[in-house]
């Protein structure tokens, strides 16, 4: 008689199970760092409406908010840098739409494309000057 595999406790569980995870949104973090994150949306209504960083922070403070304000300026600077950095991704990953790639112009192009189009730049302007002074010149009788 063969003994049955015991199963796993999490896959006995069911997703309705999960009552804690489901839960810990809801909740208030531990951390200050959290509690800045946790309300990050409302801080940034506030902002958006014209409000300045120290009125968003007198508001919070009331809310039960109570970081300095030196530290909440940092945490607001922190969220702000990644939520830049987001949307950087979110553009760097999309491709060039049709528009965007007609809108640029052919000379742009081709400057992209040549690495070397400066020096050839400098070059011909060197050329167009008519003097052209080498500092390391090897040749020793200069005087003539």
């Amino acid at each position: 008689m063969t003994t049955p595999t015991p199963v796993p406790r999490l896959q006995r569980r069911r997703k309705t199970d999960l009552v804690h995870l489901r839960s810990l949104p809801a909740a208030e973090p531990a951390t200050s760092t959290g509690r800045v994150s946790w309300v990050w949306p409302e801080i940034q209504a506030g902002l958006s409406t014209g409000k300045k960083l120290r009125e968003v922070w007198e508001a919070a403070q009331l809310d039960g908010l109570h970081i300095p304000y030196p530290q909440f300026r940092v945490y607001v600077s922190r969220l702000r840098k990644r939520e830049k950095a987001r949307q950087f991704e979110k553009t760097a990953c999309q491709p060039p739409s049709a528009s965007e790639q007609s809108e640029a112009s052919p000379a742009t192009q081709e400057a992209s494309v040549d690495p070397f189009d400066n020096l050839r730049e400098q070059r011909q302007k060197k050329q167009q000057t008519g003097f052209d002074y080498d500092p390391f010149s090897n040749q020793k009788d200069l005087v003539g």
